[in-house]
């Protein structure tokens, strides 16, 4: 690995071919959270390698924490880190307008179903894909002036900590290098908060869409008490999910195979209005563990 031997070294996976090869681009994966914004912050330092650029793509659906910190993130890193922000630009932009649209392109969210033998399903989801990687890969054949990038080598950096390591996967595509420097230098997400509480930036925020059935009940609870407006948000767009009268694109491909299935936010399957948060955690299925490219919830 040739590296400065003054920035923190990095996990770098990839291609064979490509981990010998030119880096053409450095790309910074930023997504607002805990995790993304200390390897920023550790960039401005002179820590970590800086990038050409750092992207956050934007689902439309954000807590307006994340975006207020965006904000001070694109402040701080003024004239030091290009920040920019990408959009799927195939629809609204906005996940959730999307599935409601009539009409046009959406994502699959992986809710919690029920069928009508009472049997319990899981919805495929693309919601990943379509408003987090697809904008992110447009950008870098824009950023390297091409249609497609083979033949090219792009290092990604993404804010994977150690207690995560299970994220940090050999991307798919061979143009590809992901780079974990958490995770090369045994950072962990504790170790992070500790940072932020006696640093001069702040602590971030939770970065996840706001309707993500992938939530536990802490997360809920937080929503509920702490954010009012956000969890109501959430909660009529669960009840739409179930409204007879709902008709967009989202819901009537969903009903041609499952006509009495009913989809939920809550993992129970029960309304997200009437759901009890103070339940006993036990497990449940996260975001983290099938999460094709470690993007969510950094």
């Amino acid at each position: 690995m040739s590296q400065n031997t003054k920035y923190l070294s990095e996990l770098r996976l990839g291609d064979e071919k490509s981990l010998n090869q030119k880096v053409d681009l450095r790309v910074f994966s930023l997504g607002a959270g805990v995790q993304s914004s200390y390897v920023l912050f550790q960039m401005l330092e002179g820590k970590i390698k800086p990038p050409d650029i750092a992207l956050f793509a934007d689902t439309g659906n954000e807590p307006k924490e994340v975006y207020d910190w965006l904000k001070k993130l694109i402040k701080i890193s003024k004239n030091k880190i290009n920040i920019e922000i990408v959009k799927n630009n195939q629809n609204t932009g906005n996940i959730i307008d999307d599935y409601k649209s009539k009409e046009g392109r959406y994502a699959l969210i992986p809710t919690h179903i029920l069928k009508e033998d009472g049997t319990a399903g899981f919805g495929r989801r693309t919601c990943t894909f379509e408003y987090k990687i697809k904008p992110i890969q447009q950008k870098v054949r824009e950023a390297l002036g091409v249609n497609n990038l083979r033949g090219k080598c792009v290092e990604m950096v993404m804010g994977i900590s150690i207690d995560e390591i299970q994220r940090a996967k050999k991307p798919p595509t061979k143009w590809q290098i992901s780079c974990y420097p958490l995770i090369e230098n045994n950072i962990s997400r504790s170790q992070i908060l500790h940072y932020m509480k006696h640093s001069n930036y702040g602590t971030a925020p939770r970065s996840a869409c706001i309707v993500c059935p992938f939530h536990d009940n802490t997360e809920w609870k937080r929503l509920k008490e702490n954010h009012p407006e956000e969890f109501e948000y959430a909660v009529q767009f669960d009840e739409w999910l179930r409204d007879e009268n709902s008709n967009s694109v989202g819901i009537n491909n969903f009903r041609k195979g499952n006509s009495k299935s009913q989809q939920y936010l809550y993992r129970k399957k029960i309304p997200l209005r009437v759901a009890n948060f103070d339940e006993p955690k036990d497990y449940q299925y996260s975001l983290f563990d099938d999460e094709c490219e470690g993007i969510c919830g950094v």
